[in-house]
């Protein structure tokens, strides 16, 4: 009875250790399969057939070295925007870590960048970006950081990124997701980022990287058929 209990017992420790890694194992092997982005946001027919989709509008924004940017220091890239502020200390952390995974994994590609707007720049002084940015090795992989005028940086992110349509704590508007937007602006994707388990953050790591190789098989399609 003793050496049976003990089995048990051995057989879940097991499974507790071998499972997760097991979930590990599984996502690294997973194989990118394409499939085509939809277009996220309003979009127009008109009379002609043709559709207007849902398009990011410009912002005037400063990084984390004090220089001003705009969407157009993005050009010819996919961009990869979220929002955060420096004082939040559950959500943003562990959704900054997450975008870092992703950003880690595209530093060879050029034309995938990652944007990170302050939702708090009354707050979140270059300075205190800088700090935080130095903390992600930002300009390695090429993450920019940025504040500007709250009021804008809420019009943008609520009608333009599409995110946060609610408020939680601090009076800031809050979200946990990342949009992805294309060449021309269009959103393609809109996709979260937390996880409560190990294996639930590396499932939502790997949906945003097949998405971003999606938009990539995309635009090297296009130009093979050009």
């Amino acid at each position: 009875m003793a050496i049976a209990k003990n089995r048990i017992k051995m057989a879940a420790i097991a499974a507790i250790v071998i499972l997760p890694i097991l979930g590990i194992l599984v996502l690294a092997e997973a194989k990118w399969v394409h499939k085509e982005l939809p277009y996220l946001g309003e979009t127009v027919i008109a009379a002609d057939g043709s559709k207007e989709y849902h398009t990011v509008s410009d912002i005037n924004l400063i990084n984390q070295h004090g220089q001003p940017i705009t969407l157009d220091d993005f050009d010819s890239c996919i961009v990869v925007a979220n929002i955060f502020f420096a004082t939040c200390a559950e959500v943003c952390p562990a959704m900054n870590k997450q975008i870092q995974v992703i950003a880690e994994e595209f530093q060879a590609f050029p034309n995938v960048r990652f944007l990170t707007v302050t939702i708090d720049p009354e707050h979140d002084s270059v300075a205190v970006l800088a700090n935080y940015a130095n903390a992600y090795k930002a300009d390695l992989y090429k993450r920019t950081f940025a504040t500007g005028n709250k009021r804008e940086i809420y019009d943008w992110v609520m009608n333009d990124l599409l995110l946060a349509t609610e408020q939680r704590g601090q009076n800031f508007i809050h979200d946990d997701k990342l949009v992805i937007i294309d060449k021309s602006r269009h959103i393609r994707g809109i996709l979260e980022t937390s996880g409560q388990t190990l294996t639930q953050k590396l499932e939502k790591v790997k949906r945003i990287q097949d998405d971003i190789n999606n938009l990539l098989y995309e635009y090297r399609k296009n130009d093979l058929d050009q």
